[in-house]
Order: C-alpha cells, then structure tokens, then sequence
C-alpha cells in the first residue's frame, strides 16, 4: 500500500460555490453547500473532472452560506470557515482537515473532525485508457470519539452498534450464513449514522462510490494518530455528504430524499403471506406439488398472497440450472399454473439469476458473440466466473450479463417478457450480487440508470462516460444491480402499465428503493440466535433507505428445519415485518410449512390470521411513513425515544411505527420476556392489557399459545384492524375496526391543591388509515382515487372523545363505518364520539355495535361520511378479531 497525504492547499477566491479549494498536484478539494444541514466533499485527485461536476451541480438551490478567511498569529492563512445557518465548518490548511460544528450547542466542541495530517489519502496509479488518476484508491480518517455509537451500513450481522467492528462493502453470495460473525453479505450501502451517547444528538454520512469499499469504526488502532475510524475505497474519487440531524429520523428522511423516495406503492398483496418453493421445484412433479400448495392452504385455513418460485423450473436435462429455460417434466403446463394460482389469489415470483453457464445455456453464444456479457478484454472473451450450476454446492463456469451493454439489456428484457411475464409470472431477482473474480474485467457502459430520481447529482457523479468500457474496479458492481432492477421493471411497467409493478432483489444498493418493493435477509440458518441477530441487521439496516418491504426467511433457509418451539417464535414476531415469508432449503431435505407440525398448527394459524387482520394497518403506516416520508416500518427503539439513552443498546426488539414495540423471544424455554420501556411515554402491554409508565424493565409472560410475541403500545396511540381472507383480494374488506389505546390523566400529588398547577392539556391523539384498490396507479393521478381517515382521540379526565375527519375521499373503500373499542378492561373514562359529519356528541346508546365474538370486546360504529353519504354501503362485520 502507498499512500500520499496531500499538502499545499489554498483557497480558490474566483470560485463563489463550491468552496473550492486547491494544491500544486492539481488536487481540488469542493465542499457544495445543499442545505443549511447537508454538506456534499468532494476530493479531486484529477482537476479534470471537476468542471464537469460543477455543471451536474448547476440546478441546485445551495441556500444561503458564508465564507470567512481566518490567520494565524504570523499572518499566514490558517484556515477557511463555511457557515450556514446550523453548521460550521472549520477548513484547516495548508493539510486539509474539516471540523464541524453544531451551532445550536456547545460552540467550543465538534461533533465531529478529521483525523489531523491523514485526512484525506490517495493512491497515485498510473493513467491508462481506463484509468484517470481520479480513479485512485481513497481513505477518509477521522477522529473516533469514545461516546460514539455507529449504526447502519446497510445490512451487518452481530449488534447493531458497529463501534469497534471492520466491514468490508462487498457482496458475496453467503449462504447459511452466521447471523453474528460473518462479513460481507447481500447488500451495499456506505451510509451510517453516528449517536453521540453524551450529547443525544446525531449525523450521517454518506459516501457515494460504488467500488468495493472498506469500513472502520475503531478495529484499527495506532498509537501516532490516536483514535480513529475509516473509510476505504478501492477507487475514487472521495465524494461524501454530511449530513447532520440531530434527531435520527430527520437524517434518515434526508438520505431517502438524496437517494430517492420509492416511486409507486407497492400491491396491497405484498403484505400478505409469502410462501416458498424450492422444496417443491426440484421435484418431478413440481408443477403439481405447487397447484397442491394452494389447496393445502386452503384445508388448513392458512391465508396466502404469493409463491415464491425457485430455479428447480429452470433446470435443463443434465440438472443445471439455465435461466429463462422452462422444465416442461417438472412444469408442463406453466402457464395454466400461473392461472389457476392467480384465480386463487396467489402470485407467483419466479426466480431468476443474472448469469448464463458457458457450457449448457442455450443463449450463451449468442450473446458471447453479440458482447451482451461482462467482457475480459485480456484474453478477449466473457468473463468467467464460478456459479451454482445443478444440486446442492455444485458450480460450474458461468458469465454475467452485462446490464450495460445495449445487448445485454435487450436480452434480458426480451426474456423477462416471453418467458415469465407473458406467462402470468413475476420477477423475483436473485443471485444478484454480481460478485466478481477479476475486477479488471470490463462493462460496456452504453446503458445508464436513467429512471432512477437523482435529485442532486450524486448517481450521475458515479455513472461511467458512456460508451467508454470501463473494468468493474472503477465502475462499481452496484450499477449492474441498479441497471438489472431497472430493466425489470420497464418490462413490468410497459406489461401492465397500470398496475403497481412488483420487484423481490435480495442485494440491494442506494437507490434501487425507488423501483424495488421487496428485499430480504438472505440465506439465513435455522439458529435461534438467527433469530436475534436478524432483528438487529434489520432495525440496522432499516436505516439505510432499502426497499421498503423487508423481512428475513421465517424459521431459516440453510441448515435443518426448526423446531416446534423455534417455529412458533419465529413466526410471532416475523409476522410484524413488512414481508412476512416462510422459506426453506433445509438440509434434511424437509419443507418449512406452516402445517409442518400439528401440534402447533392451532397457534401457526392464529399468528398468520393476526398477519391479515394487521394488513389495513402495515398499509397504512407504509404510505405514510415510508412512502410519503422516507421512513421504515421496522425501526430501532431509539429512533422514535433518542432521548432516553438506554434504547441506545436495545438491539432485539423493535419498533413498528412510532407506537407499538414488538419484545420477540428468541431463546428456547423461555415463557417471559423483560423488556425496557422508553421513558417519556406510557405503554400497554397488549397481550394482559397491563398498563406500565415508561423508563422502567418489565417482565411478561409469552406463551407457546398466543399468536404474536409481546406486543407493547404507546399509550396514546390506535391500531386497526381488517378481515382475514384466504389472500388479500378475496373479498371484500369490508370491516375496519380501531382499537384506541388511552392516556391516563396524570393523578394528583398527594396534598396538592387543585389551583395550584394550570390545567393539565388535553393533547388530540391521531392515527391515519389510507384506503384505495390496492392494485393499480390511480392514487397517483389527478383523482387522487385514495381515501385518507383520520381517526383522533382526546383523553381528558373522566371522558375520552373519539372521532373521523376526512382528508381525501377520492376512493370508496369497502365499509361506511368504522368500528371504534377501547380493549383496557380496566379503563373506565366515558367513550363519547363525535359526528363526523355534524360535528356534534353522538347519543352512544343510539350507535350500531358489534361484540367480538373472541374477546367480547364491544366495538361501537363511526359513520364515514364519504362525499356527504351521498353513497351508502352496508357493512358486514362478521369476521371475529
């Protein structure tokens, strides 16, 4: 390794934005002000390149900054201060060296720095055809302060909190791998969020380079440079944004923006139950196994909205796998299969690979001949890389389509088409980690991202010169995934143009949120701590702007099936994630099925039917939290409570929205789960109806029986509740019920009079419901064809009101009522609701009501008042919660 630690740099007066700063190597150093919180650095190792960023950069409002020159004692320039209306920015010269400053705190404390005299190293390479000295290995060190916590990367095993832990940002194909230890796995994403657990405040960086990446959070230590972290990439240039919060949320919602928002809802069916495959395809009789899974569904009254297609239906006559092939032994009939799914409801993703073997894929010579292949120019022909080719661990010579030749993503495109969509099947993108042997073997560069928002230039930044082949150590493997999740979906869009396009990937990079629905843990393996330490990658990754639509292979991929007692909890909490699937390749030859063990079937059953029940209300918190604002579902602990430190190492469990904490159990003979309440607010425990102030460890009970691990809800808060149905569009969802979840009116001190303290305020509690066809892109129109309910709740002293206020009715939804219960038995302020369309106290004994038929819960009904009721529908409550 050499490195070269860049000196002599001034600052460029001629340049009023960026900040430009310059050194006698050609070195430009840009720091490009975005936002008052949202600082964008980028280092030049070639001059050359920077006014072509500049021009990508000319259509952004930068907001209002200052640029100050300050001296040191002997009249030399010293350093560059850049002040926005938040931030700070120290720039120590003549060695570059950035401080940042907070300014609503402590002025005389950064919260963060770079290392001194090391900031900012490079690599000097050669200039080749290929190589501009931009394309120089980079590091980035700064300052590691002990109170730091670190969190995201995308997805990384272990705890959640990366402090003192290396990673590597590559992508392998790691199968069974160990939840805890092993690095690298599927995704890509070089952004985290730094907590200062002294300071309760946070930021996030984001570094914008695709090449393969190395990360430090204090693994390294030397004793010249003290503490430090860094950051390693394998080429340049250096190109990160800063972006400061202090709250969590608002950086997460900042990097959904940089890196796009996701472009359409996702299909109402995606929520429901996902079930696998690949026990089934690699039969003889696949086609067959798979049309008699519908019909097992429906003996054991398992709901279910999808099927997971695996490559068994690929497989040519010497047992490999050849993608886009069809085995007509196993599948005769494709396409009537997919129709009589379809007509049960249930979706079929069938399973493809971006990679032809050399020896038996019938296309391989012609695309090899018309250059559609990740090319080695060395020895002029596809590059070769080694793939799953037959059985279990068997491999074989393969070459990846190269998503950036015109060729090869027409061919991919084509195929999609005629093989699998024609047919009634959609994409489920796997294996697409692109992982390579030789990263000098080179893309075409002819096609680029471009129906990926880019709202401030950073893609475009990482997009190679078109029509300039370039190896894939500069270009980054992540524009293949970008690029083969593209292509999908044009051929879904121009297919089915006003449909919700569906997309599964399992790696994913910044950016692909915007057109992928749906990604997962991985191969994971039948482990208990499995189920641990897949709740912290994804609460981790949860951070990272991926698909919104994450989940994990509920009771394990690789290895043997679960227990009875793993089974059960791992389905009680996989139930709560945005994709609830239950998916096997188990090594005892075994299928993970939920009516795989009779003895818990009884309780498999009542935690898929809660999964529907929770449906209207997964959909609406993902319209409105992650669609409209860049938020996940699945969420850490403290990222709604970061004032209260202890969430900070909260790690297996998490939240679900802002308001309700799911405690998993993810020990074998456990029956009690101690779980820590964040402070500043009250919960409910679901299951018992206990009521606990926060800031305190509670201990409840969880049995093998109920349908779902410890359920906890925000005092204050509302979840609602839908039909359970064999798949999602059955029939019609046309029973909404709300369950309010009161706060209690603080009780008077003992000897404290009543005049003595203001009243205490009364605070309307809201909770959004969305309502629309759940299929197509008519929401999105002119119409507006959605409905949005909000029900609110005021808990004063002996009487809490409860109301509906309509904020859109372009959508009739299936009900014109909304059934309202408050479940705490032991609540017993006056239910009072208010009219909704008159705005006046509703006599309750004059309301309609329906009783539970489980819990006896009387539920009272709430008229919506849709265009004036000038439509009316008769609700039919008769599915029991």
């Amino acid at each position: 390794m050499r490195q070269k630690l860049p000196e002599g740099y001034e600052f460029d007066s001629s340049i009023s934005h960026p900040v430009t700063f310059r050194n006698p190597d050609g070195n430009v150093f840009e720091i490009y002000i975005l936002a008052s919180n949202v600082i964008r650095v980028r280092h030049h190792t070639n001059h050359k390149n920077t006014e072509q960023q500049q021009q990508q950069q000319n259509d952004i409002d930068y907001g209002s900054f200052n640029v100050s020159r300050k001296k040191y004692q002997n009249g030399e320039l010293g350093q560059i201060e850049v002040e926005t209306p938040l931030l700070l920015i120290v720039i120590e010269l003549p060695c570059l060296r950035l401080v940042w400053y907070d300014k609503n705190t402590e002025p005389h404390k950064p919260f963060a720095e770079d290392l001194v005299r090391r900031a900012y190293a490079y690599q000097p390479l050669p200039a080749s055809d290929n190589n501009d000295n931009d394309n120089n290995e980079i590091w980035h060190y700064r300052k590691r302060y002990p109170e730091d916590a670190y969190f995201g990367l995308g997805e990384r095993t272990g705890p959640m909190n990366l402090a003192g832990r290396r990673f590597r940002l590559e992508r392998l194909d790691s199968m069974g791998y160990d939840a805890e230890t092993q690095d690298p796995l599927y995704k890509f994403c070089p952004f985290y969020v730094t907590l200062s657990t002294t300071t309760k405040r946070a930021y996030g960086i984001y570094y914008q380079n695709f090449s393969t990446t190395t990360v430090d959070f204090g693994q390294e230590l030397d004793a010249m440079w003290g503490p430090y972290t860094s950051y390693h990439a394998e080429s340049g240039p250096l190109d990160y944004v800063m972006i400061h919060g202090p709250s969590v949320s608002s950086i997460v919602r900042s990097f959904g923006i940089i890196t796009g928002s996701t472009q359409h809802l996702p299909p109402r069916f995606s929520f429901g139950y996902l079930a696998p495959s690949m026990g089934y395809a690699e039969s003889d009789n696949a086609q067959a196994k798979i049309e008699q899974f519908a019909k097992q569904c429906r003996k054991h009254d398992i709901p279910c909205d999808g099927m997971h297609l695996s490559s068994g239906y690929t497989v040519v006559n010497n047992g490999d796998r050849c993608v886009f092939t069809w085995n007509k032994k196993r599948f005769p009939q494709p396409e009537k299969m997919a129709a009589r799914l379809n007509a049960a409801g249930i979706h079929i993703f069938a399973n493809v690979k971006p990679w032809l073997l050399q020896k038996t894929h019938p296309d391989f010579e012609k695309l090899k001949q018309e250059r559609g292949l990740v090319w080695d120019d060395e020895n002029d022909k596809p590059s070769t890389v080694l793939q799953w080719r037959a059985g279990r661990y068997t491999m074989g010579d393969a070459s990846y389509i190269d998503f950036t030749s015109e060729t090869g993503y027409t061919y991919w495109q084509t195929q999609l088409r005629t093989q699998l969509v024609e047919k009634g099947f959609l994409p489920w993108l796997d294996n697409n980690e692109f992982a390579m042997l030789d990263d000098q073997h080179t893309y075409a560069c002819q096609v680029e991202p471009k129906m990926y928002d880019d709202p401030l230039g950073l893609l475009a930044s990482s997009v190679p010169i078109k029509n300039k082949r370039s190896c894939a150590r500069h270009v980054g493997t992540p524009i293949q995934t970008l690029l083969m999740a593209q292509a999908s979906f044009q051929v879904l869009q121009e297919a089915m143009p006003n449909q919700r396009p569906f997309l599964i990937t399992r790696s994913s990079v910044p950016f692909c949120q915007q057109l992928v629905n749906q990604t997962w843990s991985g191969d994971n393996t039948t482990e208990w701590k499995t189920i641990r330490y897949n709740i912290s990658m994804g609460v981790g990754a949860s951070l990272c702007a991926i698909p919104g639509g994450y989940g994990h292979d509920v009771g394990g991929f690789a290895g043997p099936s679960p227990d009875p007692e793993m089974f059960v909890r791992w389905v009680q909490q996989g139930i709560f994630w945005p994709r609830f699937s239950i998916h096997s390749f188990n090594t005892d030859d075994t299928i993970t099925e939920p009516w795989m063990y009779p003895e818990v079937l009884p309780t498999i059953r009542e935690a898929i039917h809660l999964r529907y029940r929770i449906i209207p209300y997964l959909y609406s918190l993902y319209v409105v939290h992650t669609y409209r604002n860049n938020e996940p579902l699945i969420r850490p602990i403290f990222y709604d409570h970061q004032n209260d430190l202890k969430t900070y190492n909260q790690q297996f469990e998490f939240m679900l929205g802002p308001t309700t904490l799911i405690a998993p159990i993810s020990n074998p003979n456990e029956t009690k789960r101690s779980i820590y309440l964040p402070q500043e607010t009250a919960w409910y425990h679901y299951q018992s109806e206990k009521y606990f102030e926060g800031g305190q460890t509670v201990t409840v009970d969880s049995s093998l029986d109920d349908a779902a691990a410890p359920i906890f809800v925000k005092a204050g808060s509302m979840i609602c509740f839908g039909q359970v149905m064999n798949s999602v569009h059955q029939m019609p969802d046309n029973d909404r019920r709300v369950q309010i979840f009161p706060e209690r009116w603080p009780k008077k001190k003992e000897g404290e009079e009543e005049e003595e303290e203001e009243p205490h305020p009364i605070t309307r509690r809201i909770f959004t419901m969305i309502e629309d066809d759940g299929k197509t892109l008519y929401h999105e129109l002119e119409g507006r064809a959605y409905t949005e309910v909000q029900v609110w709740m005021e808990a004063g002293p002996d009487i809490i009101k409860v109301g509906l206020e309509i904020l859109n009715d372009g959508y009739f939804p299936d009900y014109d009522t909304v059934w309202v219960t408050c479940p705490i038995a032991s609540e017993t302020r006056r239910l009072v609701f208010v009219d909704p369309q008159y705005n006046e106290v509703m006599n309750l004994q004059e309301c309609p009501r329906i009783v539970d038929d489980h819990t006896m819960h009387c539920y009272y009904g709430l008229p919506l008042p849709l265009n004036n009721n000038k439509k009316k529908m008769k609700s039919k409550a008769t599915a029991p919660l």
